[in-house]
């Protein structure tokens, strides 16, 4: 009878990196918060204004085909990011925040848990309402197929 070990588990630490804070020439440390799925190698050491310094994370993509102008394109949806940004001028924006976006390029910003969970609430709501419509489209599709087929007979 073998044993199982167990492999030993690796900390991994978010990145603690530096950039020149432009305004004063003085260097800053950041330290990514964590899950930060910014490729930051490029601000390091670069001259920058600390309020165009944040870490997210990016979800993989949901897209669905949006008819905008008579030919489906497909546009991302419901897609959620946790975002901060240290030294944003609105404070709440120093600690991480959520944000949805709805459709391609359209968001709800600065959401703390609360709010997200309010956004969460709403859409689902609106998820029963599509279930109800739904229900009610394979009534509705059976009881036309019932009366076309009769009609023609």
């Amino acid at each position: 009878m073998s044993v199982a070990i167990p492999e030993p588990s690796v900390s991994t630490q978010p990145p603690t990196w530096w950039f020149v804070d432009r305004r004063t020439g003085e260097r800053m440390q950041v330290t990514c918060m964590e899950g930060c799925t910014l490729d930051h190698s490029t601000d390091v050491g670069r001259r920058m204004f600390p309020e165009d310094v944040w870490c997210w994370t990016t979800p993989e993509p949901l897209t669905l085909p949006v008819n905008v102008d008579g030919r489906p394109e497909e546009f991302r949806v419901l897609n959620t990011v946790i975002k901060v940004e240290p030294w944003s001028s609105k404070i709440a924006e120093r600690l991480p925040y959520a944000v949805v976006e709805l459709v391609d390029d359209h968001f709800v910003e600065g959401l703390d848990p609360d709010g997200l969970e309010t956004v969460i609430n709403t859409l689902a709501a609106r998820v029963e309402e599509m279930r109800a419509t739904h229900r009610r489209l394979v009534e509705v599709r059976a009881e036309y197929r019932s009366r076309v087929s009769d009609q023609r007979g």
